[in-house]
């Protein structure tokens, strides 16, 4: 295993910030009950404020390292992160490490709790999903000795990042379908301000309007989340267009969601893609198998991510002098029958 060479913030650490002594610090971890509501709060905001996570292997076996590697995703449910993660798996256990895998659905202040559950074992290396988070959570990030590997995302000064660009790939989508003859471009996704990587596309798709001479305001629509998201992207298709004249172009922040647009459009014998361009994003493997219309998507290259994952999560594991580094792992516009194509 990797040595590590960064100093994590000890109990003695916070007992000094706080005023209190190690025992006390000590006590408030095990039974928060035994110490005074005031000397409590005092000792949590150092905890806090240090980004101090309880070592539970440590307390029990003096010197003992997890030969787990920690990752932290914002869903399973969706078909590309599941598909990394089977790869990754696929890639680290040939080397006898284990993953111990959480899902916050979005939500950071799960996020940092699963970071704190994680840490609390000392695992070998965490990788966790994007560069922003709760403050806590990025205290912790910063001060733990254990590797920390960002995935999914460059940005950021997280040493090692294994990912692409979102705010490029937003513009690059969004100067595709205005390149391809759309004037009019719509963007559909869901849960907009949770899913903090497509809140980026959405926001560089605004800017690709305005850079490009589109004379039109951003056209977002923020569909409300549930677990059937093919059935509500259709139902919500016939409402924009009939509210939005002249819609001729959709970027949907999702496969999922382009696929309901799809079928939808199908159904209502709207002509694809003369009358309407539709491209998704993540590129399920169905995208390329529907019928009559295959959908054009962008690719995110999830097999070469996912090595690229396993490589610096083992090369950290087993080469102590790893620095790690940022790959960019790219991604690709995929046209198919749903967009024009661009000579």
């Amino acid at each position: 295993m990797r040595k590590r060479t960064n100093q994590p913030v000890t109990l003695n650490d916070v007992a000094a910030d706080a005023g209190v002594s190690p025992s006390t610090v000590s006590l408030y971890i095990r039974k928060p009950e035994k110490v005074s509501l005031k000397m409590g709060k005092k000792i949590q905001n150092s905890i806090d404020t240090k980004g101090y996570v309880h070592n539970k292997i440590a307390s029990q076996f003096t010197g003992s390292q997890s030969s787990t590697i920690a990752l932290i995703v914002p869903s399973i449910s969706n078909a590309v992160i599941s598909d990394i993660l089977q790869e990754i798996d696929e890639q680290v256990s040939k080397s006898g490490l284990q993953l111990k895998i959480a899902s916050h659905d979005h939500n950071l202040q799960k996020e940092e709790e699963q970071l704190r559950s994680m840490l609390e074992w000392s695992p070998a290396v965490v990788i966790i999903a994007g560069c922003d988070h709760t403050s806590k959570t990025m205290a912790m990030l910063e001060n733990t000795s254990v590797p920390v590997i960002q995935m999914l995302e460059l940005g950021g000064d997280r040493k090692t990042q294994v990912g692409f660009d979102h705010h490029k790939a937003g513009y690059e989508v969004a100067r595709y379908l205005h390149d391809s003859g759309c004037k009019k471009i719509a963007f559909f996704t869901t849960r907009l301000e949770d899913d903090l990587r497509a809140k980026k596309r959405c926001d560089s798709y605004a800017l690709a309007l305005q850079e490009l001479g589109l004379n039109h305001q951003p056209i977002i629509i923020d569909i409300p989340y549930s677990r059937n998201i093919y059935d509500d992207a259709k139902k919500y298709l016939s409402m924009v267009l009939a509210n939005e004249k002249g819609i001729d172009g959709i970027i949907a922040t999702s496969d999922a969601i382009g696929i309901g647009l799809l079928m939808e459009a199908n159904r209502q014998g709207i002509a694809i893609p003369e009358r309407l361009s539709i491209i998704g994003f993540g590129d399920f493997p169905i995208s390329a198998s529907l019928g009559p219309v295959s959908l054009s998507s962008v690719n995110l290259n999830n097999e070469h991510l996912a090595k690229e994952l396993a490589k610096a999560a083992l090369s950290y594991c087993l080469d102590s002098d790893f620095e790690g580094g940022v790959v960019d792992t790219k991604y690709s516009i995929v046209p198919r029958q749903s967009t024009k194509l661009v000579f």
